[in-house]
């Protein structure tokens, strides 16, 4: 089933003599984080290989502790680059899709907004102190969905083309060393190939799933059904019981086949000269969330604005499971006129900062 997408509670916020206030504290909050009117310079550093590792693997950004395997790769992709005079080749992996199960679906929403302003306050003072900038890739998981989530083709490229005209809005604000693009799996690969590879890699994981201890299996098995669409691009809706936890356990393997038998992608991926960054960390990747409150996935989350203790709004990307706890909670819909698109005709702003570890 689909997520509500209303509110539960009719109680405001705020008294209505304050809405033209939080209207205007909304968009400008929203215009500062488009036009990243508040990042610093940063400027004049002479020991630039150095300062570009700080600012890489600052805990202003980063999440968790580096891996040593990080930290040599990232210092020695970082070395490659500066000799050979080029930008920094960042890449940011993703899934192509908008998780259907949210409102915003199929196309992007507050959530990938909020991603590309957080990268860009990350990597820009980089662009500002080495000239030939900055390069930042998302790659997108975009044939596997059609198999691991049974999404159609058109909701797929919905939420790319949702995504690019984000980024278009974006790269109008931002300087000419600065470059921002998406990379799929379907321009590295064959629809054909990329199936066959696909299928090929399946018999490998299903001897690595039978090695998995109960946990892991349960871990990729809930988020196959998280992420599965029963009446999407086939009709799985009739299916037994049984079937559909088949269908779950393929999405595994075909997760676990994306991840170890698609060779090209890992060749331009993962080649030593590009900075892996992800939400979580891993031995390859610094991990540096969603935003600066949030490690949650935005292609499987929603955006919304939180209050901080000073009363200044912070952008928070909401987890499935988040988004269905906050909405039972007084929010106000604030209309926003600052980009095209159904999804930013307006934003959800909730009065205080949430903890959802209580």
């Amino acid at each position: 089933m689909h997520l509500p997408a209303k509110q539960v509670t009719e109680v405001r916020l705020f008294p209505a003599s304050q809405m033209n206030k939080l209207q205007q504290q909304v968009s400008e909050t929203m215009s500062s984080l488009l036009k990243q009117e508040n990042i610093s310079s940063d400027n004049h550093h002479k020991d630039i290989e150095s300062y570009i590792y700080q600012r890489l693997t600052s805990k202003k950004f980063r999440k968790t502790k580096l891996d040593e395997n990080c930290i040599k790769r990232t210092k020695q992709a970082i070395k490659i680059k500066l000799k050979e005079n080029k930008p920094i080749k960042i890449i940011f992996p993703q899934g192509g899709y908008k998780l259907w199960r949210l409102p915003s679906a199929p196309e992007a929403d507050w959530a990938e907004f909020f991603n590309i302003a957080y990268l860009i306050e990350y990597l820009l003072p980089i662009a500002q102190n080495y000239k030939p900038g900055v390069e930042l890739v998302y790659y997108m998981h975009t044939l596997l969905m059609e198999l691991h989530d049974n999404l159609p083709e058109d909701e797929i490229q919905a939420y790319i083309d949702s995504f690019q005209k984000l980024i278009d809005e974006f790269q109008k604000y931002l300087p000419s060393n600065f470059k921002i693009s998406i990379l799929k799996d379907a321009d590295i690969y064959s629809r054909e190939e990329y199936f066959e590879k696909l299928e090929e890699g399946k018999v490998e994981a299903e001897k690595q799933y039978k090695t998995w201890d109960e946990a892991k299996k349960q871990r990729y098995l809930k988020m196959s059904e998280l992420n599965i669409k029963l009446d999407g691009k086939e009709d799985w809706s009739f299916l037994s019981e049984e079937e559909k936890q088949n269908k779950l356990y393929l999405a595994a393997l075909y997760e676990t086949a994306a991840t170890s038998n698609l060779e090209k992608v890992f060749k331009l991926v993962k080649a030593p000269e590009n900075i892996l960054v992800f939400t979580k960390a891993t031995p390859d990747f610094i991990g540096i969330g969603s935003t600066r409150n949030s490690m949650a996935k935005y292609w499987v989350g929603f955006g919304v604005l939180e209050t901080n203790s000073k009363g200044k709004l912070k952008p928070r990307v909401l987890t499935p499971s988040q988004y269905k706890a906050a909405i039972k909670q007084p929010y106000e819909k604030i209309k926003s006129d600052l980009i095209s698109g159904k999804n930013f005709e307006e934003v959800l702003v909730f009065e205080k900062p949430f903890n959802f570890r209580k």
